[in-house]
């Protein structure tokens, strides 16, 4: 079975990470292998709304490719998902 290693780069997106990230865990089956979310604001507001959810936070310089780069070299799965905050 591949390990799903889910990425989310993020961008002052506190009023929406938490709906994702539990929809995420909600997911029939075993769910994903890790979820990464990568903050790219410097006042880190997002990871503080998924402080008390099972992801990886990490922060990263303000950029999509490089706070995606920053999730890819951080995970341990097979398959690496990059998602949207507001993805559904």
């Amino acid at each position: 079975m591949l390990k799903i290693s889910v990425i989310i780069p993020v961008f002052r997106e506190e009023q929406i990470i938490g709906e994702t990230v539990k929809a995420l865990l909600e997911l029939p089956g075993t769910g994903p292998h890790e979820i990464i979310v990568v903050d790219g604001d410097e006042n880190r507001g997002t990871l503080a709304r998924v402080s008390d959810l099972p992801v990886m936070a990490l922060e990263s310089p303000k950029g999509r490719a490089v706070q995606m780069n920053t999730g890819a070299r951080a995970a341990s799965g097979d398959v690496l998902l990059f998602l949207h905050a507001d993805t559904a």
